[in-house]
């Protein structure tokens, strides 16, 4: 599994947001993407996804690619199992795929709604939906842009929990925009800092603490989250 990007460069309204950029990652886990508003994170997952296309360089991911956005996106005519299940019938029988998509409904507790339309769910409920959607597609490569945003902190930590669940089950490599770091300490194995136009790699680490260390009121998520943001302000603080 792996994202492969070399030599990238990518243009928009005339603002150079890529120049000779790369980034290689392999395996699994979660790659947190952080980086000033605007500086390119969400242009650079759509690249990745295929949803634009290289001006120069290369773009390749080894194998199908998940996408969960900033808005759950559900058709709001379909059921909550017919949303989990479209994107499942080019490659199962109806059957199949309705099985599997009643399964991944079931690991983010909503089996209960799955005849339900989207516009009687929560936010919290439909990113969930968002989620198992994503996870039910046998993807290698999975992208979420901030799909937890507008969601309050505890809700928030419980969808992140609930991430961490199902990679366990199925795992896959995650590459995950947000703004927040305390988000990437919490949910993420590595983090990347963008900055500058065209946009530049200024940190590219993993995040080594454990479960109790990522938790939000623990002293060494306090420090790793102070570091994180005095290079988000200033990348010539960049020094692990």
């Amino acid at each position: 599994m792996g994202i492969e990007v070399k030599d990238l460069s990518f243009s928009y309204s005339g603002v150079d947001l890529f120049r000779g950029f790369s980034l290689s990652l392999q395996g699994t886990g979660i790659c947190a993407l952080l980086g000033p508003s605007g500086c390119g994170k969400t242009t650079l997952l759509k690249l990745i996804a295929g949803l634009l296309t290289p001006q120069e360089g290369s773009v390749a991911v080894s194998g199908p690619v998940s996408y969960v956005f900033q808005e759950s996106r559900l058709f709001p005519w379909l059921s909550i199992l017919e949303n989990v299940n479209l994107p499942l019938l080019h490659l199962y029988t109806k059957k199949e795929a309705g099985e599997r998509a009643s399964y991944f409904l079931d690991l983010v507790g909503l089996s209960d709604k799955r005849t339900a339309k989207p516009g009687s769910l929560s936010g919290g409920q439909q990113q969930r939906v968002s989620l198992a959607r994503a996870f039910a597609f046998p993807s290698s490569i999975l992208l979420m842009d901030e799909p937890f945003q507008s969601l309050d902190v505890p809700l928030r930590i419980q969808l992140m929990d609930m991430v961490q669940d199902l990679l366990t089950k199925e795992p896959r490599l995650v590459l995950a925009v947000t703004h927040d770091p305390r988000e990437a300490i919490y949910l993420a194995d590595r983090a990347i800092i963008l900055h500058g136009t065209p946009v530049r790699m200024v940190w590219n680490e993993p995040i080594n603490l454990s479960r109790k260390d990522r938790q939000y009121s623990s002293p060494a998520h306090a420090d790793l989250e102070a570091h994180l943001f005095a290079v988000l302000s200033d990348p010539l603080t960049a020094n692990p």
